[in-house]
């Protein structure tokens, strides 16, 4: 990703009104949930239900909590062939009205095996920071229709929290669970909320004034003293 996620935790950087950001997210998941895959890319499997993180497609720890930005929330197309991604338009869910490209205007990269899933794939994704050692940074997208309810879902959530001001930010593990579909058992993802944390919680958080059982405790951070002016 191409900038730090924890440049949103400064008020001073915040893209958009609570009720702008509410908006955004639900028009962003009305268009995505309902039909068709700087920071490690996290891919999830919706054959073997297992996900893989970076180039390594080193294993996700299942216990491992992760820290949901939602001024990261984005969408977009994705263009499958040969079961591989041969082309990627994503953009944040906030500036869908000024770059969002509609399903028409995607450019052709046929012929398509339709059997095979190939063509352009609506995909929808966030940011998160890894509650580790070192705050890394991961971003988790999705074109199936699984993936982007699943996704989808917790934006809903963030939105309809940030509209009565309560704690948006989720803390979530990653799991999974089976569904059959044409005799064949599958995965899909799963977003499993631990907490619902402030967007100042989390922010202490990270620069060490909270330490995780308190963020998850929903303990709120300690005023800092003023600096005295010389």
């Amino acid at each position: 990703m191409g900038t730090s996620l924890t440049k949103h935790l400064d008020p001073d950087n915040l893209p958009a009104t609570e009720d702008d950001i509410s908006a955004a997210i639900e028009k962003a998941v009305r268009g995505t949930t309902s039909s068709g895959g700087s920071g490690d890319y996290l891919r999830f499997s919706g054959k073997t239900g297992v996900y893989k993180l970076g180039r390594n497609d080193e294993p996700v720890d299942p216990d491992q909590l992760y820290l949901v930005e939602p001024k990261s929330f984005i969408q977009g197309w994705t263009c499958w062939k040969a079961n591989k991604p041969i082309d990627r338009l994503v953009w944040s869910i906030y500036d869908d009205d000024d770059l969002g490209v509609a399903e028409e205007d995607l450019k052709s990269h046929g012929p398509y095996r339709e059997s095979a899933g190939e063509g352009w794939a609506e995909m929808l994704g966030t940011g998160l920071i890894a509650c580790d050692a070192v705050l890394s940074e991961v971003l988790f997208t999705s074109t199936s229709k699984s993936g982007r309810n699943s996704i989808g879902k917790m934006m809903e959530d963030a939105g309809a929290r940030s509209k009565v001001n309560e704690p948006h930010m989720p803390l979530i593990y990653f799991d999974s669970v089976t569904f059959e579909a044409q005799g064949n058992t599958n995965y899909k993802p799963v977003l499993r909320p631990e907490a619902w944390v402030t967007r100042s919680s989390a922010a202490a958080y990270l620069v060490g004034d909270l330490n995780l059982d308190q963020l998850v405790a929903g303990d709120k951070p300690k005023k800092r003293k003023a600096r005295k002016k010389k």
